[in-house]
């Protein structure tokens, strides 16, 4: 994996400046848009969509630092918030605040055409996300190739369950695929956007914790890392049970 991040020297600089008031998630690894580590930052970065008009896909945000990967990759996802003070060590310091609202449910999506269409390529129920644990997810193995890095983009998607919030965060990235590659066929699930006219009022099951979760559910890390998300895969057009709740 190859990733261009400004140095934290610039990025501490940025914090003098950006609110931190809430312990909501960002995507750090792979370096999302918008965040410390861009050359645009947003105080925003880790609020939900529709907050201060924050707009679907992706919260509306420049172009951020690109990442490259190859198909059959795993991607360690990592969150961060306004609590983490230096981005570039992992795990944080214990005790920090996180806004986890109880968990609820996250996928993680591949865009080839800007947002206009995700694919997803891995989901995980109840316990995510956390600051405090990676979540690996595998860029199928026979994904094709995507050299526009402002076309291709891998995103962090999270319906909330103790509030009826849908957070949005993406990347920018490269991915060098495989000849005649496919996407999935898993779409993503998107609720609570009135701007996309999706189905409101909606939250996910959680493990109800305010705090620290107990990480990866064992079966579902498996799940992401054995080509479940992939097409031709067990998930097809249906993956895991997201457990919403209207």
């Amino acid at each position: 994996m190859k990733a261009v991040t400004l140095a934290l020297v610039a990025a501490t600089t940025l914090f003098s400046f950006l609110s931190t008031t809430s312990a909501h998630m960002a995507m750090s690894n792979p370096p999302g848009q918008a965040g410390p580590w861009s050359q645009d930052p947003e105080s925003d970065v880790h609020a939900w969509i529709g907050y201060n008009g924050k707009t679907f896909p992706c919260g509306g945000y420049k172009k951020g630092p690109v990442t490259t990967y190859k198909a059959g990759e795993v991607v360690p996802v990592r969150f961060w918030n306004f609590e983490v003070t230096d981005y570039t060590k992992f795990p944080p310091p214990k005790g920090l605040t996180q806004s986890r609202h109880g968990g609820g449910a996250c996928e993680f999506s591949l865009s080839y055409d800007a947002g206009k269409t995700w694919h997803v390529i891995g989901q995980y129920t109840k316990t995510c996300p956390d600051l405090y644990y990676e979540w690996p997810v595998l860029i199928p193995k026979n994904v094709p190739s995507c050299s526009d890095s402002s076309k291709c983009l891998f995103s962090f998607s999270w319906t909330a369950y103790s509030t009826d919030q849908f957070y949005h965060h993406c990347a920018n990235v490269i991915i060098k695929g495989a000849d005649k590659g496919i996407l999935p066929e898993l779409e993503m699930t998107v609720v609570d956007v009135k701007q996309e006219g999706q189905k409101m009022n909606t939250h996910a099951v959680g493990d109800t914790l305010s705090t620290t979760s107990t990480g990866p559910n064992r079966r579902e890390k498996q799940l992401n890392l054995d080509g479940y998300f992939a097409c031709g895969g067990a998930a097809g057009k249906h993956g895991l049970d997201l457990g919403l709740i209207a």
